[in-house]
């Protein structure tokens, strides 16, 4: 397998173990009980016509916000494990890196004339997955599902009147609704028999006259449920009743673990329901393109979808779009096998967590490459609850995140920033190769099981 190009290394990284480690002039240092390290330019095929996910891919130096965003909190060098960001580390779908060398053979760069490749892609793939008959004239083509949430923000919840949340939710949530100048209201869900429930009393309790809208995310962002069709008739029937419109953010859609089923919005028995509502999604979570800004929005109801486009200007990228038509056509098979193996990974994290970090609390997921954390324990342990304000952190969550990074070189999403509910825990990303995982978690222990 050929090396990769050469990265620059941080010093963190030394000893780390992971494969695919470049160093500044191009050596692949390779760990004992590692393969080696991965090609830059294609994603081998092993026997069985299987992709390969276990070897690690080297992301670092590449401006990656996952493995060298958080270097920059950590100045002395004591950040090693990117387990926040939510990103996949597995080199892309071939089908990607193909389409855009061929793209970029041709040297101008002027304006697009159309997407309909990319607006096909989008048609057949909720068409063929997920079951959702899509009027191309009724799908709006954005550069991110955050333009297209504050545009609806806008559209539908005036200046003073606030937005819904279920929570804990994607901490992004909120930072849309600033960026729209509307308030937030926090549901807090109840943890009840290991999963995340709707407080449905309280959540209608909060359906005042000043509440327009309502964010359902599904699957849930951080908590991982994958609503079933019951409990979105429920959320969207009470959303009616009280004249809120649903904006209904999907872009962990695809990344469903087995056993459960992703129900789309739109795809809801009672049309009053669905004519209420707004569905943004991406496929930026499926094959990991997030730096390509390029997702949508659809409305079954014509006058919805107008009111959002209003607010709504799309900035697309010539590559963005050849990269992302490129994964609706061709990518299915590599997603299916890197959910699968996502899918196995969160099972041995679960395995993990429970046989060696019982001080942990873990919840089984059912969506998302996500898994969320109570490391309340852990927290009281080291006096996170007292500690933080002495050490001018903003909550005790971001205490326990810095201690956790100088005790192990593991970085983690604080749960507080996900909302109420968010308290005592963190948010940690489960989309590595699993000989990385393994590693994450040894140290994990080794810290946490010390206090």
């Amino acid at each position: 397998m050929s090396k990769i190009v050469g990265l620059n290394r941080r010093a963190f990284m030394k000893g780390a173990g992971m494969t695919a480690l470049v160093g500044a002039a191009g050596t692949i240092a390779t760990g004992a009980s590692t393969a080696s390290a991965q090609s830059s330019t294609e994603i081998p095929k092993l026997a069985g016509g299987k992709y390969d996910f276990d070897t690690p891919y080297n992301r670092v130096g590449t401006k990656c916000a996952r493995w060298d965003g958080p270097a920059l909190r950590y100045p002395e060098g004591v950040f090693k494990y990117g387990m926040g960001v939510a990103s996949m580390d597995f080199e892309c779908a071939p089908c990607i890196t193909e389409a855009l060398a061929e793209r970029v053979k041709h040297h101008n760069w002027g304006y697009l004339s159309t997407t309909e490749d990319l607006r096909n892609g989008i048609i057949n793939w909720n068409g063929e997955r997920h079951g959702v008959d899509l009027d191309p004239s009724l799908v709006t083509i954005s550069d991110g599902v955050y333009p297209g949430v504050i545009a609806a923000l806008r559209s539908f919840v005036p200046r003073g009147n606030k937005v819904l949340l279920i929570t804990p939710a994607y901490s992004g949530f909120y930072s849309m609704a600033r960026a729209a100048h509307v308030e937030t209201l926090d549901s807090t869900m109840r943890y009840v028999d290991g999963r995340y429930e709707i407080n449905w009393q309280d959540l209608e309790s909060k359906m005042t006259p000043d509440v327009r809208a309502m964010i359902v995310c599904n699957p849930q962002n951080p908590t991982g449920n994958v609503w079933t069709e019951e409990e979105l008739l429920r959320l969207g029937r009470l959303a009616l009743d009280h004249n809120i419109v649903v904006l209904s953010d999907e872009i962990h859609s695809d990344v469903i673990r087995s056993g459960h089923k992703y129900v789309p919005f739109a795809s809801l028995p009672d049309q009053d329901i669905v004519n209420n509502s707004v569905s943004f999604n991406a496929i930026s979570k499926t094959f990991n393109l997030a730096a390509m800004k390029n997702a949508y929005y659809y409305s079954k109801s014509p006058t919805l979808l107008a009111r959002v486009n209003q607010y709504h200007r799309a900035e697309l990228s010539t590559l963005g779009v050849v990269a992302n038509a490129a994964a609706y056509e061709h990518g299915a098979e590599w997603f299916d096998q890197a959910n699968a193996y996502m899918d196995e990974s969160h099972t041995f994290v679960e395995n993990y967590f429970k046989q060696n970090m019982p001080s942990v609390g873990y919840t089984r997921n059912e969506g998302t490459f996500m898994t969320f954390l109570d490391v309340s324990k852990a927290m009281e342990s080291v006096g996170a609850n007292e500690l933080y304000k002495e050490q001018d952190k903003q909550s005790p969550e971001h205490y326990f995140r810095d201690w956790l990074t100088h005790q192990s070189g593991i970085y983690l999403n604080a749960g507080s920033d996900y909302g109420s509910g968010g308290e005592g825990h963190m948010r940690m990303n489960i989309a590595s190769s699993r000989s990385v995982l393994k590693e994450v978690l040894d140290v994990m222990a080794k810290a946490v099981n010390s206090v």
